[in-house]
C-alpha cells in the first residue's frame, strides 16, 4: 500500500499540478474501480454535464475521460497480478469488466502483454 501512495504522489509531482476537477475525476474512478464506471454518472456526482465534464477534462489532463478510466482499472490490475494469486477472470469481474475478453484486451492495449504474461515476468 505504501508504494502504491508513492506511485500517486510521483504521478501527481510530473508536471503542473493538478486541477480540482482533474483531482475529484480521479478520487471518483478510485472509489469506484471495482464497477463499470458510468461517464454520464460520474458527470452527475459532479453537477456538470456529460459533454462539459469529458470536454474540460480532456482540455485539463490531455487524456479522454474513458482513457483515463481504463488506464486506472488497468493499474489495479497490475497491482492485483503482482501481489495477489486472483485468476484473471476474478480480476476482470472485480474490476467491472464486462467479459475476461474485454479485460485481457484492454490490458494487452495498455501494457502491449496479456494478464498472465505480465504475472509471470513480474512475479518470482
Amino acid at each position: 500500500m505504501i508504494l502504491d501512495y508513492t506511485e500517486q504522489v510521483e504521478k501527481l509531482k510530473k508536471g503542473k499540478s493538478p486541477s480540482k476537477l482533474v483531482i475529484d475525476v480521479s478520487n471518483y474512478v478510485q472509489h469506484h474501480l471495482s464497477e463499470p464506471i458510468d461517464v454520464e454518472a460520474l458527470a452527475k456526482s459532479m453537477f456538470l454535464s456529460r459533454t462539459y465534464l469529458a470536454t474540460k477534462f480532456k482540455k485539463e489532463s490531455g487524456t479522454t475521460l474513458t482513457d483515463f478510466i481504463l488506464k486506472e482499472k488497468v493499474e489495479e490490475a497490475k497491482r492485483l497480478l503482482r501481489y495477489t494469486d486472483k485468476h484473471a477472470t476474478a480480476i476482470a469481474v472485480y474490476l467491472g469488466f464486462s467479459s475476461q475478453s474485454h479485460f485481457a484486451n484492454v490490458f494487452k492495449k495498455y501494457t502491449g502483454k496479456t494478464p498472465s504474461e505480465y504475472r509471470k515476468l513480474h512475479t518470482k
